[in-house]
């Protein structure tokens, strides 16, 4: 695991060649490139996109020139070719060509290479609607992109198709499959193990759980953020860019479709 100015890196290094997942901001693919060769020199063969985002896959169109074949789900191809709209409200353009996956897949993608068998699987439509998960099967090891985050409260990036509830599924989804010695890459922060997926996954199932029973109790939406369902969590969570404030108020809106 490389970390950097971005999101985490995943590096598999041997013979065969070098399977790289994310690579972060464009400008600091050459010192990610020069990184990676200080652990093994051969080529990078293959690049894998967690998602669409920037600090994951904005140096794809620098390693897409040097060779590298770039991997990822359908949907981030397909949003990486139209313009998006940034958390802050802004338009960005489509990105580049070479900066588009050359590769993409529905559900599941499989590599054999380095004497290692590599599972990426998508996810449900949480942080965006192109998340996946990639398993190291024999290492026993996960790289889980901003599907699992350790900087506080979690970005759901609704303009991207992501969704609170499906977020809360994917991290199921993780934890049917991890066991006691899995070894967990976040998409920001320090590695991590099941039982630190399964703390973060308690917290937002809790706020799901009572923005959903306050609707039901007759609460009207525009008084859920003022309830304070987050505080208890805010002295943990609440340092990162998202607030518990703004997760209650992304929630209460499917909250409140759900309860109709």
């Amino acid at each position: 695991m490389l970390k950097g100015s971005g999101g985490n890196i995943g590096v598999l290094v041997g013979n065969d060649g070098t399977l790289v997942v994310d690579d972060q901001f464009a400008p600091l693919s050459n010192k990610i490139n020069g990184a990676i060769k200080t652990i093994n020199p051969a080529d990078i063969k293959f690049l894998v996109n967690t998602h669409l985002h920037g600090d994951h896959s904005g140096g794809n169109d620098n390693f897409a020139r040097m060779g590298v074949t770039i991997v990822a789900h359908d949907n981030a191809r397909e949003r990486m070719s139209m313009e998006s709209t940034a958390r802050n409200g802004q338009k960005n353009p489509p990105r580049a060509k070479e900066a588009l996956p050359v590769i993409t897949f529905p559900d599941k993608i499989s590599f054999h290479l380095n004497d290692e068998d590599i599972e990426v699987i998508a996810l449900d439509k949480g942080h965006t609607d192109g998340d996946v998960m990639i398993h190291f099967k024999k290492a026993n090891i996960y790289h889980m992109g901003d599907a699992y985050v350790r900087y506080g409260y979690p970005f759901i990036d609704a303009s991207n198709g992501g969704s609170f509830v499906a977020f809360i599924n994917s991290l199921d989804r993780m934890l049917a499959v991890l066991d006691d010695n899995s070894r967990v890459i976040p998409g920001h922060g320090e590695m991590a193990t099941k039982a630190d997926v399964k703390a973060f996954r308690d917290k937002m199932v809790d706020i799901r759980d009572q923005v959903t029973a306050a609707l039901k109790k007759g609460k009207k939406v525009e008084d859920i953020t003022a309830m304070g369902i987050t505080d208890k969590y805010d002295t943990e969570w609440g340092g990162g860019f998202v607030k518990g404030k703004i997760l209650s108020s992304w929630q209460q809106k499917i909250s409140k479709q759900r309860c109709r």
